[in-house]
């Protein structure tokens, strides 16, 4: 209820339920296959593009439990990808190896590079402007890395033969 409905003695404290992340979500919760999961990743060498941000450093966070021999994070922003870094090697009990690599989706080269170099099995794609107010001011910035690097991206996974790519996408 609102405040003011409590103030005014129209609803009271004993009518509040407790809030359950499942009534935010507004559609039904899916329930992730964890023993699938865990055939692809572990033992892996896995990428997360936009690994720094807020959703591929969540990916990053939970993928690392699924035991990679190997995590690339790659981001073009340095300070994030360095914290996280910092975060998972302080909590790392497994032997997996954490790469922070900067560079671009916008930078065909620089993708082709680290695919190469590192051979990914996986490929997870986060990096992206979200912030859709933002990028409404600058359009041909989110065009260049959302939709751009995103085709770069995948064009660049699929020639160099990895195996599973997965976009992420909250716009």
């Amino acid at each position: 209820p609102v405040l003011s409905d409590i103030i005014n003695g129209k609803v009271s404290i004993a009518d509040i339920k407790e809030v359950e992340i499942e009534d935010l979500l507004g559609r039904e919760e899916i329930r992730l296959d964890l023993e699938v999961i865990a055939t692809y990743l572990r033992g892996q060498v896995v990428m997360v593009t936009g690994g720094g941000g807020s959703i591929g450093s969540e990916l990053c966070r939970n993928i690392i439990h699924f035991q990679p021999s190997r995590l690339i994070v790659f981001d073009i922003y340095e300070n994030n990808a360095f914290m996280l870094q910092q975060e998972l090697q302080s909590q790392l009990h497994q032997p997996t190896e954490i790469t922070v690599l900067i560079g671009s989706v916008r930078d065909v080269g620089r993708l082709e590079e680290v695919i190469k170099f590192y051979q990914p099995s996986v490929v997870f794609h986060a990096a992206a402007h979200k912030h859709v107010p933002l990028m409404q001011d600058s359009p041909s910035e989110a065009v260049k890395n959302n939709i751009m690097g995103t085709y770069y991206t995948a064009l660049t996974a699929g020639r160099l033969n990895v195996r599973r790519f997965v976009f992420i996408s909250t716009d």
